[in-house]
């Protein structure tokens, strides 16, 4: 709030002069995240990424070289992402008393990824009439990043031996997932006091969190999974009902490679003895828009 404030203030001190416009837009997101899907051994697909709805609010500020013609800018605070799924081949690590054990099986993740941005789009436009055309750059900085979730596991040791959840006397295994990318710490759960699910692989014993961190099956020094950059392409249609009442739709595609690979944890494949495999792959955010706005 105190940056917005600032920035009205040093929009304001320029208002005598009459080629600078500014104003306020709000609106809703329609976004997704893009990329390569991880696959299993046959080569089919695992992960899928749909749409999600969120918002955006902030500044707008415009200079006119002509009637028709100039530069637009805005200072957003926008909050996008996807629903995520993995649904397939995959393993577990349960950590017990003397060491670990790998198992292998099947994985289901249901993760809401939200992640907020500072964007601050800069276009040049052209105007007919009551139409408005833009298309520029973008920049946005990733202030903040989470997901909640589920995950459901099923798998066996080495030897054939069914992991089982003795809390619930089941082999299928129920976690949730509550993360934090920016803060979570590696190797933790997300609750503390909670009581954790006791899993049991043949004489081994693993007492692990209901709920898991973000990278709770993450070793030390693995980085942060977003990246805190993102730019890319923007562009757009205004519709003025009145010199300071319009409508917009926008489209923003994403440039950046919004994972960070050191930090992308292969949810299909472990080496041989459990050494963690992280994919070189890339991610980008991709974005629909609808505001209505208002110019001074």
């Amino acid at each position: 709030m105190k940056q917005i404030a600032l920035f009205l203030l040093v929009l304001g001190s320029f208002s005598a002069n009459a080629q600078l416009k500014y104003g306020f837009k709000t609106g809703l997101n329609f976004a997704q995240i893009r990329g390569d899907s991880e696959t299993n051994d046959a080569g089919e697909s695992l992960e899928t990424w749909k749409n999600t709805t969120g918002f955006h609010i902030g500044m707008t500020f415009a200079y006119k070289f002509t009637d028709n013609f100039g530069l637009r800018g805005e200072f957003l605070y926008s909050k996008r992402g996807a629903k995520y799924t993995f649904e397939g081949q995959s393993y577990r690590i349960f950590k017990h008393s003397t060491g670990n054990v790998l198992t292998l099986g099947t994985s289901r993740y249901l993760i809401n990824v939200n992640n907020s941005y500072l964007d601050l789009p800069i276009m040049a436009y052209g105007r007919y009439k009551n139409f408005e055309i833009s298309a520029g750059g973008y920049v946005g900085v990733l202030i903040q990043s989470a997901g909640e979730g589920s995950l459901r596991y099923s798998g066996k040791n080495s030897i054939g031996v069914d992991v089982f959840d003795k809390s619930n006397n089941n082999k299928d295994l129920s976690f949730n997932l509550n993360h934090n990318y920016r803060k979570d710490d590696p190797g933790l759960g997300a609750v503390e006091g909670e009581d954790p699910v006791t899993v049991q692989v043949g004489a081994l014993i693993s007492e692990t969190p209901k709920t898991l961190g973000a990278y709770y099956d993450y070793p030390e020094g693995s980085g942060r999974l977003y990246n805190s950059l993102d730019y890319g392409i923007v562009g757009g249609i205004s519709y003025y009902f009145s010199s300071a009442l319009y409508f917009n739709t926008r489209v923003q595609y994403g440039l950046a490679d919004i994972t960070n690979n050191e930090a992308d944890l292969s949810k299909a494949h472990v080496g041989t003895n459990g050494e963690l495999i992280f994919r070189d792959d890339k991610h980008q955010n991709f974005m629909i828009q609808a505001s209505v706005g208002f110019s001074f």
